[in-house]
């Protein structure tokens, strides 16, 4: 019987062992197939829906804090970060109690000093007019507002609420005029308000114009100028799309506030302004129209943990700021 020598052994075992070796990969390449088919039929990673549905009710509830230290604990720019810090502190313990008992702790910080505006505003039902002693129907609301350079309109959270509209012909117009001489955007207001009412909306811009027109029963018109809706209906005119008439969109970097025809609507208006200039003498509250120091606004870092995620992020809260 024929007998294998040393040499010829040892080549079947290393044979085999490579042999082995390939076996071992091709079931790793195999298993690897089968865990990346089951992770995308899973979808995202387990828990990332609720950190992100948390996110989303965290930053309604500190923009909730900005506006009521905006309309509370407007006395000094110190007033109003120590509210805020008082309500982030309320915000993050609420929310860590509604996690804790399912394994998730939730925090909430502010991140560094707010960002520091102007609120103006008219509380009660007159005019639309300055707070002279002799009121003006045309006159500048706010000067040199000033973008911040990351394309936000540096506007936010303008709400009027009509309980008189002027008539065709004689609307109250609000425009955003540039200050480098650039195109105005234009907002004019005209209707009725009760039942069988109408209030309507018409944007001017370089681009065109557009109008909305919504019926209203309500002894009121509520116009969300920068958050594009009447009556909480979807204003075209007030949209970006084909026709982009959001507040102040396509007038440069700074420009002015100004009303005209503020004799023929009254009612009550709000707006908080970044940078700016104040351009007339109005009081402060409770005097109507006002203005007050505010928050225009304010980044908390938002951290959300638990055994199988990690979550952590910086949120910019503004609430009422139209889209860039």
């Amino acid at each position: 019987m024929a007998h294998l020598n040393d040499d010829r052994g040892q080549i079947i075992l290393i044979a085999a062992l490579a042999l082995a070796v390939t076996f071992i990969g091709l079931a790793l390449v195999v298993n690897s197939a089968i865990y990346t088919q089951n992770l995308a039929s899973r979808g995202e990673v387990a828990g990332s829906n609720d950190a992100l549905e948390m996110r989303a009710m965290v930053e309604a509830n500190v923009g909730r804090g900005v506006t009521a230290a905006n309309r509370y604990n407007h006395s000094t720019q110190t007033a109003l970060e120590t509210a805020l810090r008082d309500s982030v502190r309320t915000v993050s313990t609420q929310t860590e109690r509604q996690r804790v008992t399912s394994g998730t702790l939730v925090n909430v910080t502010l991140a560094g000093s707010p960002t520091y505006g102007t609120r103006i505003a008219q509380t009660n039902t007159s005019r639309f007019e300055s707070g002279e002693a002799t009121p003006s129907a045309d006159w500048m609301v706010r000067e040199r507002v000033t973008r911040p350079g990351d394309g936000t309109t540096a506007t936010r959270r303008f709400v009027i609420n009509a309980t008189q509209l002027p008539i065709s012909g004689n609307e109250f117009v609000v425009t955003a005029n540039g200050t480098g001489g650039n195109p105005e955007w234009t907002m004019r207001i005209w209707g009725s308000v009760g039942p069988g009412g109408t209030v309507n909306v018409e944007v001017d811009t370089s681009a065109g114009t557009q109008t909305c027109s919504v019926p209203i029963e309500e002894p009121y018109a509520h116009i969300d100028v920068t958050g594009g809706t009447v009556q909480g209906e979807p204003c075209l005119a007030l949209r970006g799309g084909s026709f982009d008439g959001r507040f102040a969109h396509g007038v440069g970097d700074e420009y002015n506030i100004t009303y005209a025809g503020g004799d023929g609507i009254r009612g009550n208006y709000s707006m908080v302004v970044r940078d700016s200039t104040p351009a007339n003498t109005l009081d402060t509250a409770p005097a109507s129209p006002f203005s007050t120091p505010a928050i225009y606004n304010a980044t908390v870092r938002y951290r959300y943990a638990t055994s199988n995620l990690q979550y952590d992020a910086k949120i910019r809260v503004a609430p009422g700021e139209p889209d860039a």
